[in-house]
């Protein structure tokens, strides 16, 4: 298909408008020009015609007059010579005027400005002026001879002449009268032919520059017809995938840039829409958010690592290596899978990152930009609640899930969150890497995991969490614990649930837990084995109120120094 673009349409389109109106001057000059050359001709012939006829007729009349005048004067032989000149005059203007009047006849029976009708009425004008020709010499002949009687002094044989000479000129007065009343109507009717063509020439004018006009804007509207509903289809295909829409595509009606901008918005479209399912698919297995980021730091050239707050999330399932050796490993990969959704989903609607699985674990994260700083830790707290109201249902789907009716596996995930400062962004080679973070907070909230097992507990918090978070949770103050590896004793609070959610008897247990943990760290045994055997009564199976009991038990058959403060190590990692 040739190309053909905007402009040259615009410009075609331009170019037949002003052919039109071109087309339509030239038919009018044309016509305006067969006007001018019928009024030439009136003026040119009709009109001195008659001029020339009146003037024969005022001649003859004159000369007439001056023989007249001559025959009641006396005339000396200086008037004698004086009329002599002047009727001698007269008839050589009679003679002049008559060959003009032939000449322009002939000449007007000949021009093709004249249409045929006036050229017959001008024929026999010519007949009939050919007789009135025939008679000017004898009208002259006559005067002449009356001229030579006054002359000689005859006055009878001069009155008799003239009595004849009166008669020829009544002749010439009619034929005259005749000559001029035919050509006063052929140029009344010439007159009447223009007025016509006049006529004519407007309404054809306006016509032709109707016709013009409607065949211009009719080409011109459907030109921007079509460029106008090219482009609302593109803002309307625009508009769609704006909004999410990648199942759009443009018609392509033309060649010209309307079709080349179509073809290319609809590979746009393919392109995202391929963009979007790799997005889908890595999404999977990365964080589409992330994968946004790198996709956006790529563009830019930007490299993402960078120091910044972070409250880190590890989980575990309680004994998983048990568990995996009772179920077959399509049931295993399907309790997996049917987990992992199932917490998966309560992170990320907390704005929550998911950073890997390993094995049965999950580590997330929250922090600047996937959540505000004020609000990381109370969402990642707020998720992990979530995550275990979603276990207790998961467990009721377990016989579904790995196809299991007895003797089903018992069900439970501990959890740790840390807060603190992280490195976080793309770390590894050239060839792979991975969108992660690291820091010693990492590992202080993985071993929070672990220390769960210690306490009988299912969430451990650490003391920077608790505080960031404490507007938003309910949580009682655990320990003070070393953990492998570290000097430094760290905080730490069993997390119990949402503020707004903390049931009376939740909040009596952990007043007891919070008076016996101070009479353990200022070792008084009798006091803190009180409060926590409370907190047994109260919830039997309660896990840091027993661990708690056999340490004062411990303690109090061996008392730590005198400087102890309640700081316990754990040398479990």
């Amino acid at each position: 298909m040739m190309l053909r673009s905007i402009r040259f349409k615009v410009l075609a389109m331009a170019t037949l408008f002003l052919a039109l109106f071109a087309i339509t001057t030239g038919l009018s000059i044309r016509l305006v020009g067969q006007v001018v050359d019928e009024l030439d001709a009136i003026t040119g012939s009709h009109v001195p015609l008659d001029e020339l006829v009146a003037r024969i007729d005022v001649t003859a009349f004159e000369y007439e007059l001056a023989l007249r005048r001559s025959m009641t004067q006396e005339t000396g032989a200086d008037g004698g010579a004086d009329l002599h000149r002047s009727l001698g005059a007269l008839a050589d203007s009679l003679r002049a005027d008559a060959a003009t009047i032939r000449g322009l006849l002939e000449a007007g029976i000949g021009d093709p400005r004249n249409d045929p009708p006036d050229r017959i009425v001008l024929a026999r004008i010519a007949g009939a002026f050919t007789v009135l020709e025939r008679r000017v010499e004898p009208f002259l002949a006559r005067g002449a001879a009356v001229q030579a009687a006054i002359e000689s002094g005859d006055d009878a044989q001069a009155r008799k002449l003239a009595a004849g000479f009166q008669g020829g000129d009544e002749w010439l007065e009619r034929d005259l009268a005749t000559m001029r009343a035919a050509l006063d109507e052929l140029t009344m009717t010439s007159m009447r032919e223009v007025e016509t063509h006049e006529e004519r020439i407007l309404s054809v004018s306006v016509a032709l520059f109707a016709l013009a006009t409607v065949a211009g804007l009719t080409l011109f509207i459907a030109l921007t017809n079509r460029l106008q509903r090219s482009f609302r289809q593109l803002l309307d295909g625009t508009r769609a995938v704006e909004t999410g829409a990648l199942d759009v595509a443009l018609p392509v009606a033309s060649a010209d840039e309307t079709g080349q901008l179509a073809r290319a918005f609809n590979r746009m479209v393919t392109q995202l829409r391929e963009k979007e399912r790799v997005r889908d698919t890595f999404g999977k297995y990365l964080d589409p958010r992330v994968v946004a980021r790198l996709v956006d730091a790529q563009a830019h050239g930007d490299t993402l690592s960078e120091r910044q707050p972070a409250t880190i999330f590890f989980s575990d399932i309680k004994g998983f290596s048990g568990m995996s050796e009772d179920l077959t490993p399509g049931a295993m990969v399907n309790l997996l899978n049917s987990y992992f959704t199932a917490v998966t989903r309560e992170i990320r609607s907390r704005h929550g990152v998911i950073d890997k699985f390993i094995g049965d674990a999950v580590m997330a994260f929250w922090t600047a930009p996937f959540s505000p700083g004020d609000r990381q830790a109370a969402d990642a707290c707020m998720a992990a609640l979530a995550q275990q109201e979603a276990i207790a249902a998961f467990r009721a789907e377990l016989p579904h899930i790995i196809g299991l009716r007895r003797k089903l596996p018992e069900f439970g995930v501990r959890m740790g969150l840390a807060t603190g400062e992280v490195v976080i962004g793309t770390i590894g080679s050239d060839i792979t890497r991975s969108y992660t973070v690291i820091g010693d907070v990492v590992n202080a909230a993985s071993r929070l995991e672990r220390a769960n097992k210690a306490y009988g507990t299912s969430i451990l918090i650490d003391d920077a969490t608790f505080r960031l978070a404490q507007g938003e949770i309910a949580a009682r103050e655990l320990d003070l614990l070393t953990v492998a590896g570290k000097t430094e004793p760290r905080l730490i609070h069993e997390l119990v649930a949402a503020a707004d959610r903390l049931t009376q008897a939740a909040a009596e247990l952990n007043d007891l837990f919070a008076q016996g943990l101070a009479a353990y760290r200022a070792q008084d045994w009798d006091a803190a084995e009180r409060h926590f055997g409370l907190c047994q009564a109260r919830r039997p199976g309660d896990g840091p109120s027993a661990v708690f009991l056999r340490r004062v038990a411990a303690l109090r058959a061996t008392p730590p120094p005198a400087e102890w403060g309640g700081v316990w190590r754990l040398t479990d990692k």
